[in-house]
């Protein structure tokens, strides 16, 4: 295999293999192909309990069900109260002197809306997917209580066998779809107990052709909300008889009008001052830019996404250096008035939106949320109110080199997998607790096929779910022999 370096003497994502030896990994493969068959099925029971935390509904639930898996499993954990949402601390011990990790993981869900399923959303049917295969249907199996099950049960399985590697302290929070509202504090108060050598965190992040990303960074998450209403500028304060348009102003015209002006034609931030603070990628980032492109699908990524063409043109290294090193400004919803069936014609009183900027290094989201006000003030829409809602800050791993990071591509390389490396995801995960907090060097990644996050039928594979257990168990083994 060719070596892609960011150095003289570094290599990346290139690894010699093992010599033959005794084989653990082989141990917990065969456990697996006997459990699965009822592992599937408590996995598909653990995604039938709603746990969404916009509403709060089944989270206190979930959060004792999720301390019952860490149990279950040989572990120790209990359930804290914080602001919000309950945290669940806990810790799976290895042997004396094994290396301790860190592991993340968040048992929290995005509401849904079952109209828009072909299945109910939380009786976690097993379908047969055209073009991906049998198929665990349901909120939570790809975002992220499938990939949280399949830990439990790689962790069980390593214990029953007398394999399990390394200690790993465990922090599951039920606020990640709400920004981690009290996740930081959360942190910083129990520090000790989160004492680690390395984070990491694995999900189903495998592409239908095998391949499964390397995460060294992400993208930080500032939600915005607009809001026009009626004011000294003018606007009814009550709904008002759409005939009186011709001499009243309206909110939710103020508001289109005020949207417009945040990006152009091509959906390109007009904000002044927005990219001001924007670092470009470094010369190590480029290098696993290259070697992404190299192997990433473009148009196989379309057809997952539904969609017939992508917005920006240029090279696949000129996409994807977009996709993770640019910032971005979406409309996730608006609101006002009335659209149901009939004629109710109104000029509403109010009109809302809510918008996510995907934050990149060095952007800050307060002072992210300033620049936009500024700019809506500058141009004449200082009526219309911009009001910050969750936000947490993009994170950086150490380096491609570090010890998780190493671990994941022996896993990968071990199981048949390609790496796609992304020095930093176009998603938003809370990681800055790793690297800004506790200071750890951290990865995350992950095998297994999953697909719709956030969206309607949403779904892991049972192949995929199958083989994140065989895969958290060769991130753990390699990482305990020490990944070359």
């Amino acid at each position: 295999m060719a070596r892609a370096r960011l150095a003289e003497g570094q290599s990346v994502l290139v690894h010699e293999p093992d010599p033959p030896t005794t084989d653990p990994l082989a141990a917990v493969r065969a456990r697996v192909e006997e459990r699965f068959p009822a592992d599937l099925e408590r996995v598909r029971d653990y995604l039938r309990m709603p746990s969404i935390s916009a509403t709060g509904q089944g989270i206190r639930e979930v959060a004792h069900a999720s301390a019952g898996w860490i149990e279950d499993a040989g572990g120790a954990a209990r359930v804290l109260e914080t602001g919000g949402h309950p945290l669940v601390l806990g810790e799976f011990t290895g042997p004396a002197g094994s290396p301790r990790l860190l592991r993340y993981g968040m048992y929290d869900v995005q509401p849904v809306e079952p109209d828009e399923w072909s299945s109910p959303p939380f009786a976690a049917e097993v379908r047969d997917l055209p073009g991906v295969g049998p198929a665990v249907v349901a909120r939570g199996s790809a975002n992220s209580k499938g990939c949280l099950a399949g830990l439990f049960v790689a962790v069980d399985i390593l214990n029953e066998l007398g394999l399990m590697p390394a200690t790993i302290a465990l922090l599951i929070e039920g606020e990640e779809e709400l920004g981690s509202i009290h996740l930081a504090e959360s942190v910083r108060a129990h520090r000790d107990e989160l004492a680690a050598e390395a984070a990491f965190d694995l999900d189903l992040t495998e592409d239908l052709d095998g391949r499964a990303a390397l995460i060294l960074g992400c993208k930080g998450l500032l939600s915005l909300e607009l809001r026009a209403a009626a004011g000294e500028w003018g606007g009814p304060a009550v709904d008002l008889h759409s005939s009186e348009q011709a001499w009243i102003a309206s909110p939710a015209w103020a508001l289109v009008h005020a949207l417009a002006t945040l990006t152009d034609a091509d959906e390109r931030i007009a904000v002044e001052g927005f990219h001001d603070a924007v670092l470009p990628p470094s010369e190590d980032d480029e290098v696993l830019l290259k070697l992404l492109a190299e192997r990433f699908d473009l148009q196989a990524h379309l057809r997952e996404a539904r969609a017939a063409r992508y917005r920006l043109r240029g090279s696949d290294e000129d996409l994807l250096r977009a996709l993770m090193f640019q910032p971005t400004m979406n409309i996730d919803g608006i609101e006002s008035g009335y659209t149901g069936p009939g004629g109710k014609t109104i000029m509403p009183s109010e009109a809302r939106a809510v918008l996510d900027v995907r934050l990149v290094p060095d952007m800050d989201p307060a002072e992210t949320a300033q620049t936009v006000g500024r700019h809506l003030a500058a141009n004449g829409f200082g009526h219309v109110e911009c009001r910050m809602l969750e936000t947490y800050p993009w994170a950086r791993s150490s380096s491609a080199h570090n010890p998780a990071a190493r671990a994941i591509e022996a896993s990968y390389e071990r199981l048949g997998k390609t790496a796609l490396p992304y020095p930093m995801a176009p998603w938003c995960a809370p990681y800055f607790v790793f690297d800004r907090i506790l200071g750890l060097p951290w990865a995350s990644g992950g095998v297994g096929h999953a697909s719709g996050a956030h969206g309607p039928d949403e779904y892991a594979t049972v192949e995929g779910l199958k083989e994140h257990i065989v895969g958290v168990a060769a991130f753990l083994l390699a990482y305990a022999r020490g990944a070359p």
